[in-house]
């Protein structure tokens, strides 16, 4: 644990590389991330001190959080907290890291709808968020920021979270099917994967 201590007291840009999400490029059983272990223990001790982990840390455990998401088609049990941790220390300037993180996946979209943020908080991000769609944003940009606004106004009406329910592993389910992507979206999300993760 001491290793995790100084590492967060000390973290650089340059220690990215113990934390990021490592994936060896394969699924189910056969699915590694190489630094999930590690980055497990420090996102555990940066959410028992928040105060303590340096905004950059944060952003850094909280996106790659969001890529081992869209990897294994779910979230962590602590990405909403993670989520919470980032905005209540970066505040509107956490705003790019969060939008990027929180529209990662469908499920990244889904646990951030859990969060619990103050109503103050909430009202600047939402105002932020508002200008600065309306301040030159890209199309792109602009539709990130109209998606975070929408997700900070349901939290401070207080029903964001209607509708979607979490699930726990081991929780028992019936009358299931796999349901596999037509065979050209297969090859269009390996031919992504290799453009990405290639040299």
């Amino acid at each position: 644990m001491d290793d995790v201590a100084e590492f967060i007291t000390a973290y650089t840009e340059a220690d990215l590389v113990r934390i990021a999400f490592a994936w060896n490029g394969k699924h189910a059983g056969e699915f590694e991330d190489a630094n999930q272990e590690f980055r497990g223990k420090v996102v555990q001790a940066c959410l028992a001190a928040p105060e303590v982990a340096p905004l950059l840390l944060l952003e850094h455990l909280f996106l790659a959080d969001a890529e081992w998401s869209r990897e294994v088609w779910g979230s962590s049990r602590h990405f909403a907290n993670l989520a919470e941790a980032l905005l209540k220390r970066g505040q509107e300037t956490a705003i790019p890291s969060f939008a990027k993180g929180f529209l990662t996946s469908f499920d990244t979209f889904g646990a951030c709808h859990q969060l619990h943020l103050p109503a103050e908080l909430l009202d600047r991000l939402l105002r932020h968020t508002q200008h600065l769609a309306a301040e030159g944003a890209d199309a792109a940009q602009r539709s990130q920021l109209e998606a975070c606004g929408e997700l900070f106004a349901k939290l401070r009406a207080g029903n964001a979270a209607a509708g979607w329910v979490p699930i726990e592993p081991g929780t028992p389910v019936t009358n299931v099917r796999v349901v596999w992507p037509r065979w050209y979206l297969r090859v269009w999300m390996r031919f992504r994967s290799l453009w990405k993760y290639g040299p």
